[in-house]
């Protein structure tokens, strides 16, 4: 018995930080302040050993009251959420609501106990799948929207997240980083659509060596008649160019699942046992291609039919947010071994989607097939300003009251001598020129170019395309005391703005009225009087909202959207600032014939502007305007025929 007692080990407490305990073996918790001693027990008399009994817990320095709240049960901390969410890949949590990731605690606790933690659903990605824009990336405009949020944050539409818990595009890059060293078949996504501003240069830097497939999507967006063979060939031109050799190049639509089964048939050959990997830059499509590829293995209609793939019940969510994906999502669709991963998007800062409101990114990606859109031309931009400089002068045309009855359809006499004079002599005047507004979001400035140029642009409906004379620089703007705002158009600071307007439209001819309200949509009919008055009432409801000192306000709205497209971001940005200047040659081609000589790109922006001219000696010089930090491109025409030759 002695001996059972002396081995027996005694706790004792002091106030000295650590643990309290509460008997000679009892519950322990926590606390800063006091901290279990132990020491071997000693002999004890029968009378020593009922006091010492009696007691059981020796505290120093604290009341019975403290003492009771020290032994009070505490709950244990609430264990941490494991697996990911199966749509982007994100890590589950159940604390932050407005985090990426987040499940209700009874949600998860039900499928942790049913061993179903791998078919949750982050309520972001429910948000997604109904159309929301959610963020889950930080960049420009997050931020933008992160510094309104106090006053005016709509929830589920870009206002309602954490910026503490966005990833950061370097915390992207090092999660492929990790795939580097895998033996894998590499897909890489590229966007037809904005090949300049989806094609990864420094692939190699990714993937190492592994072998890569270039996968164009979108294609069921490029305009009407593309040939297929041909954009191929031309995209495996510019991808060799580039420095890069793939293995094949492949076009298809997620959407009409055009190219699916080629491509599906391609993977299965070139794999060889090998993982696939799916990469490419945000909102390029990746999540949409998985789906439509795995849609294709699971038929059983379908020769690329594979036990694997049809197994899969829960695939990656698609939506037009960029950065849906937050993590890599690993896909065994594959009976005989082998993981398809889908891969976050990159966010490349110099595309003009990653600078933008989401709600301004929804509206500006093309839901059709682009549609080419012929420009009014430089010279004919001339031709008109030569009219309206004569008009000003007072030396009026002849016939003006009978070309305002017929609707200007029959040229005048004047207009057929200033017309011939500026094709015969071209170097009488200074040289055709024009400005051309695209979507608010890019400027081009013909500074000067044959009298042959035209302009194409290949874009979304959405983007809307202006054409005015050429706009002085702000230099010579300040010389002549005259202010212009970052999209070119004449601005007063007076009260007779609208009267000055008003007088502008009525110089103009009753054709370049009617074209105007055809630009608009609005009704052609009526006398120069009506058309000017229909054009002033269009121009009011479409201006941007003006605060009390007469400058345009450029805040966020209830909504978050502005009324044109990426004004509010851009002009957060600082406008429009000269990005790149050319000097385009047109090379010498064998007859008198109107060729394309080459495309300019706006990394982000959907779409391209193709120059056309006749062969020529005079260079065309042109000046492109975009938001500071988004790249211009150049690079040989797409093969499309808008114009006959």
């Amino acid at each position: 018995m002695a001996a059972k007692q002396g081995a027996r080990v005694r706790q004792r407490v002091a106030v000295r930080g650590g643990f309290v305990a509460r008997g000679w073996l009892g519950s322990c918790v926590r606390s800063p302040r006091v901290r279990v001693r132990q020491e071997p027990s000693r002999k004890l008399s029968r009378r020593s050993r009922k006091e010492e009994t009696s007691r059981r817990v020796v505290v120093h320095g604290l009341s019975s009251d403290e003492i009771d709240d020290l032994l009070v049960f505490q709950e244990p901390e609430e264990e941490e959420a494991k697996g990911e969410c199966y749509g982007c890949g994100a890590h589950l949590q159940t604390r932050s609501e407005k985090a990426a990731g987040y499940v209700k605690r009874e949600t998860y606790e039900a499928k942790k106990k049913h061993r179903q933690l791998n078919q949750i659903l982050c309520s972001r990605c429910h948000l997604l799948c109904n159309g929301k824009m959610v963020p889950g990336i930080e960049d420009w405009g997050t931020r933008l929207i992160r510094g309104g949020q106090e006053e005016a944050g709509p929830s589920g539409s870009g206002g309602d997240f954490e910026r503490e818990s966005l990833l950061t595009p370097d915390e992207l890059r090092r999660q492929l980083l990790g795939l580097k060293s895998k033996r894998s078949l590499v897909l890489h996504l590229v966007d037809l659509t904005d090949i300049q501003g989806t094609f990864l240069r420094n692939i190699r830097d990714l993937v190492s060596k592994n072998p890569v497939m270039i996968i164009g999507t979108k294609m069921d967006l490029l305009p009407k008649g593309s040939n297929v063979k041909d954009v191929a060939d031309w995209l495996h031109q510019y991808i060799e160019d580039k420095g890069l050799n793939p293995i094949s190049v492949v076009l298809c639509s997620s959407k009409s699942r055009f190219g699916i089964r080629q491509t599906a048939s391609l993977m299965k050959k070139n794999r060889k046992g090998r993982d696939v990997m799916v990469i490419g830059a945000a909102n390029v499509g990746k999540s949409a291609f998985i789906r439509s590829l795995l849609n294709e293995m699971s038929s059983m209609k379908s020769a690329n039919y594979d036990v694997g793939a049809a197994q899969i019940r829960h695939k990656p969510v698609e939506s037009d947010m960029p950065g849906t994906t937050l993590g890599i999502i690993p896909l065994r669709a594959f009976e005989r071994g082998g993981v398809l991963f889908d891969t976050p998007g990159l966010h490349l800062e110099h595309r003009l989607i990653h600078m933008m409101l989401p709600s301004e990114v929804k509206s500006v990606l093309p839901r059709r097939p682009l549609s080419p859109y012929i420009a009014k031309t430089p010279a004919s931009i001339l031709f008109e300003s030569k009219l309206v400089e004569q008009q000003e002068r007072g030396e009026r045309m002849s016939g003006v009251g009978d070309a305002e009855e017929d609707g200007g359809a029959t040229p005048t006499g004047y207009e057929e001598d200033l017309l011939d004079d500026l094709l015969e002599n071209p170097g009488a005047v200074e040289g055709a020129s024009a400005t051309y507004l695209w979507g608010d979001v890019a400027r081009l400035d013909v500074l000067s170019c044959p009298m042959s140029t035209h302009l194409v642009f290949c874009g979304s409906k959405a983007m809307r395309i202006t054409a005015q004379p050429l706009v002085k620089d702000a230099e010579e703007e300040e010389k002549e005391e005259e202010t212009v705002n970052l999209w070119g158009d004449a601005a007063t600071t007076d009260d007779s703005a609208e009267a000055d307007v008003g007088e502008d439209l009525g110089g103009l001819t009753v054709p370049l009225l009617k074209e105007r309200l055809r630009d608009a949509g609005l009704k052609v009919g009526g006398r120069k009087d009506e058309l000017i008055e229909r054009l002033l009432q269009h121009e009011a409801s479409v201006s941007p909202s003006r605060t009390t000192d007469g400058k345009e306000d450029a805040s966020l709205s209830s909504d978050g959207e502005s009324s044109e497209h990426g004004l509010v971001s851009v002009r957060a940005r600082g406008g429009l600032t000269m990005t790149k200047e050319l000097v385009i040659q047109t090379p010498g081609y064998s007859g008198n014939a109107i060729q394309p000589i080459v495309d300019i790109c706006i990394s982000g922006v959907p779409g391209w502007i193709t120059v056309y001219a006749k062969s020529s000696d005079e260079p065309i010089r042109c000046r492109v305007y975009t938001p500071r930090g988004i790249q211009t491109f150049l690079r040989e025409p797409f093969p499309i025929d808008v114009i006959e030759y």
